[in-house]
């Protein structure tokens, strides 16, 4: 495994107390140059674990980045990387050197690490919690109030999709109660995210458009105005956490999961588990929809939750299976579970806006704004509802 570390840390890293014992004490530098990396290497060990310190640059858009990386390799190297993030922002590199080159020029992301491989449950389940955290870390430097609203809105993505993993996991780790620790942190990282996401949807939805309704319109502005202090707020709040040691103690315990699903034997059982889950969620959700057209809002929205379980059940494990029917089945999920939390979505919109104190015609206008937008939203759940029930299952019945 690799961490990575912002570029002069070095000296830090070196003096640190978890490295107390390695030797040599002053290790001896050599070149080090690759297609995506030159800089210099060295490294120290004690007893059955091996530190390899990287420090150069790697080329992005015709400019030299930093880097600075430590590859730990031996029994304890998760165990190690935690004690250093308790001070440090030591964090876990889930891409090579030059998959990093690649994402700092400007490619696309890595893909995320597939199960289609897979026959053993919990290393798929490892595998994709890997691909969950990779995804965090990139976004979380992005939560910022300048930069644009999809690093908050990947970044509490990638938090619901990881949670989504654990729930599918069985028992049999030496430590059961990681997978509920790492839940917890995850459910409150996404409640740190949840204000910054709210508003900016807010301000770049409704706010946005509210503006352009009604240009120029003067008793409109200090409610936008108070919405994107509001906004600024939430992120202020929010960027403390992210760079702080609970962060990445988190993402560690997340690391110490994957690596305690590794360790289980493998077994032949991901192709019956995936058919067998697939199978009830998706039964779940049929039962519970079967009245939609008489349901109340409350109970719309726990169908849109049902729809949202099923939804991130099959896109972890659509992989299993061929051809292109999983993705018109995830394609029509997702378009069902967007319909059914339309009416939410303006609700919530709405509530934002008797937050921030407006009254009057501003408060008056924006509200009815927010609340006309989930007009319609039941007559397209219906539609969606329905196109869905029509779409065959990609994977097939239990045996």
């Amino acid at each position: 495994m690799e961490i990575s570390l912002p570029p002069g840390y070095l000296a830090r890293l070196r003096r640190h107390p978890a490295l107390t014992g390695f030797t040599p004490a002053r290790p001896a530098w050599h070149p080090l140059e690759l297609v995506s990396f030159n800089g210099r290497s060295a490294q120290v060990s004690r007893g059955g674990l091996q530190l390899t310190y990287l420090e150069g640059r790697v080329p992005a858009e015709g400019r030299a980045v930093p880097l600075l990386r430590v590859r730990l390799e031996g029994e304890g190297a998760t165990e190690l990387g935690a004690r250093l993030a308790e001070t440090i922002p030591a964090l876990p590199a889930f891409w090579s050197l030059e998959q990093e080159a690649d994402v700092l020029a400007g490619f696309a992301l890595p893909d995320a690490p597939s199960i289609a491989e897979e026959t053993s449950l919990p290393h798929a389940l490892a595998a994709a919690l890997r691909g969950g955290l990779s995804l965090l870390l990139h976004h979380a430097p992005s939560c910022r109030p300048d930069a644009p609203a999809h690093g908050v809105h990947q970044t509490r993505v990638a938090t619901r999709r990881m949670r989504s993993i654990i729930r599918l996991m069985r028992g049999g780790l030496p430590d059961p109660g990681l997978p509920e620790r790492f839940e917890q942190g995850l459910k409150e990282l996404a409640a740190a995210l949840g204000p910054a996401r709210d508003w900016d949807v807010f301000t770049g939805g409704i706010g946005a458009q509210l503006a352009e309704a009604m240009p120029g319109e003067k008793r409109l502005r200090p409610l936008l105005r108070r919405a994107e202090t509001t906004r600024r707020e939430a992120y202020a709040a929010l960027m403390p956490h992210l760079a702080g040691p609970g962060f990445r103690a988190l993402i560690w315990q997340g690391v110490a999961l994957i690596d305690a699903l590794e360790a289980l034997p493998r077994a032949d059982d991901l192709h019956a588990f995936a058919i067998e889950v697939l199978t009830r969620r998706h039964k779940r959700l049929r039962r519970a929809g079967k009245d939609i057209e008489a349901l109340p809002p409350d109970e719309l929205h726990a169908l849109r939750l049902l729809a949202k379980r099923l939804r991130y059940a099959a896109e972890l494990l659509a992989p299993l299976w061929s051809g292109q029917a999983a993705k018109r089945y995830i394609r029509r999920l997702s378009r069902l579970q967007d319909a059914l939390g339309l009416a939410n979505d303006a609700s919530v919109a709405a509530g934002l806006v008797r937050s921030l104190g407006a009254r009057g015609w501003a408060g008056g206008a924006a509200e009815g704004f927010a609340l006309a937008r989930g007009a319609g939203s039941r007559d397209l759940a219906l539609e969606t509802w329905a196109r869905w029930r029509k779409t065959k299952r990609f994977w097939p019945e239990p045996g």
